[in-house]
């Protein structure tokens, strides 16, 4: 499952049936994500390493979209409090 969250609530919760891939990531983020940005809200995306947010084709797809990303180091070790 996959949602998103703001101050003004959750967005649509969507089911992603077996493996998502970065093509699908894009699609879900498409028709769901932009939904918000064509209501006028402003916002800062967030999103962890995982390799489909971090392919060059997705980093791309968000650029092009204008999409205030929130910048997330790697969970290396040496970054772990733990």
């Amino acid at each position: 499952m996959m949602y998103s969250l703001s101050d003004e609530g959750t967005g649509r919760l969507v089911r992603i049936e077996g493996k998502m891939k970065e093509a699908k990531y894009r699609e879900i983020l498409d028709d769901n994500l932009l939904q918000d940005l064509r209501l006028g809200r402003r916002f800062t995306f967030q999103q962890d390493n995982d390799p489909k947010h971090t392919t060059k084709t997705t980093r791309v797809w968000l650029q092009d979209k204008s999409l205030n990303v929130l910048e997330w180091p790697s969970q290396r070790l040496d970054l772990n409090p733990i």
